[in-house]
């Protein structure tokens, strides 16, 4: 996440023939958020998108809501419109992204990255398109004046990646479960191959798990958590009432119909998980076309009523819940925390762990592990190790 040597080192323990125990060490920096303390709002708004190397924007939306709620300003509709057309761009790169570079690896193949180099400039253009000054990340909005022929085009480009991706228009399958499964074995491209693997190798429903979703805007204690977490424990291991959720596109798309139907038959297994994501990218795409028509000019800058108070933003990035909690005094930040979605999936009893505990011990352990990584799809490099029988 950060511009830092990090990563995340899965040990599996072995007994009697199965994964007795799994140990988790992250070399993460889940409080690096607090060298933005003591800044002024415009210096961390020039910050986040920097310092995190993936999901750039969505961390730069979750500070900017988090401190227009602490100044008291109150963006326009259009602004939040704007903002949600770059998330959106944002969440469809990132998962396209990691199905062109990381999925061949799981089949055993090399990846061609030269289909994944547009992704990240299409962002930037998007941002471009929409806010000319490169204001994107000002408090109350920048001046927002959508160019809709560069936004056609971007659009066009995004569906040209997506058909490249799904062999066709993901439409024709989008609602209806019985069509998605024929198009897993009808299509050849790299998705439909690791899902059409999975299945042949009967791991479609591996790492099943009792299905532990983050619910919509997190868990309902959140504020009152991240407010008392003065030694960062939380943010390292959140909880609620004891239970670690799950957050990823498979809980924000668990009533989507394909989804309903993969639950059903797979729970929260790896076809389940894997195709989520393929799933949201074509709902985020349809949205997008949506909003597309009904993005307008704003001036933005909303008046501020304060120069001083807490804020709580909070964003369903690609890879799940992100949540900035800031404090405002006195016009610069005086507290800045950050909870990320690796930290409830890659939680020492989160997902991962429930979805490995118990497996069997067979030769094929380390490649189901990686692939059970792979899913839930963490921000760091993620190494899996198996240590000698207990």
């Amino acid at each position: 996440m950060l511009p830092l040597e990090a990563g995340i080192t899965v040990t599996l323990t072995i007994r009697e023939c199965m994964v007795g125990g799994v140990t988790l060490v992250s070399t993460r920096l889940p409080q690096a958020s607090r060298l933005l303390a003591g800044r002024t709002p415009a210096e961390v708004m020039v910050l986040l998108p920097s310092l995190f190397s993936l999901c750039g924007t969505a961390q730069g939306l979750a500070g900017l809501e988090a401190m227009e709620l602490a100044a008291g300003i109150v963006s326009a509709p259009a602004q939040r419109m704007a903002r949600r057309f770059l998330l959106l761009a944002e969440t469809i790169a990132e998962h396209a992204m990691g199905i062109i570079k990381d999925w061949p690896a799981l089949l055993g193949e090399e990846a061609d990255l030269a289909q994944a180099r547009p992704l990240r400039p299409l962002v930037t253009a998007a941002k471009r398109a929409l806010y000319p000054d490169g204001d994107w990340s000002a408090l109350g909005g920048g001046r927002l004046a959508p160019d809709r022929g560069a936004l056609t085009e971007i659009l066009r480009q995004v569906e040209d990646m997506a058909a490249r991706l799904f062999g066709g228009s993901p439409e024709e399958w989008l609602d209806d479960y019985t069509v998605f499964r024929s198009w897993i074995h009808r299509h050849d491209g790299v998705a439909a191959r690791l899902l059409s693997s999975l299945e042949a190798r009967n791991l479609s429903g591996f790492g099943r798990s009792p299905l532990l979703l983050m619910p919509d805007s997190g868990p309902r204690d959140l504020a009152e958590r991240l407010a008392a977490d003065s030694d960062g424990s939380y943010c390292r291991a959140p909880h609620y009432c004891g239970h670690v959720f799950e957050t990823n596109a498979l809980a924000r798309l668990v009533n989507h119909p394909v989804m309903a139907g993969l639950v059903l038959e797979y729970g929260n297994g790896l076809a389940s998980r894997f195709a989520a994501r393929l799933i949201e990218i074509a709902t985020a795409l349809q949205e997008q076309e949506d909003l597309v028509q009904d993005l307008c000019e704003d001036s933005g800058h909303g008046p501020a009523r304060s120069g001083e108070g807490i804020g709580l933003g909070i964003v369903d990035a690609a890879r799940g819940l992100l949540v900035h909690r800031v404090e405002l005094e006195g016009g610069t930040l005086r507290d800045y925390r950050i909870l990320a979605p690796t930290e409830w999936n890659f939680h020492p009893d989160g997902p991962l762990v429930r979805s490995l505990k118990g497996s069997p011990a067979g030769t094929d352990l380390e490649a189901k592990a990686r692939l059970l990584a792979a899913a839930l799809d963490p921000c760091v490099p993620c190494r899996v190790e198996i240590a000698a029988h207990a």
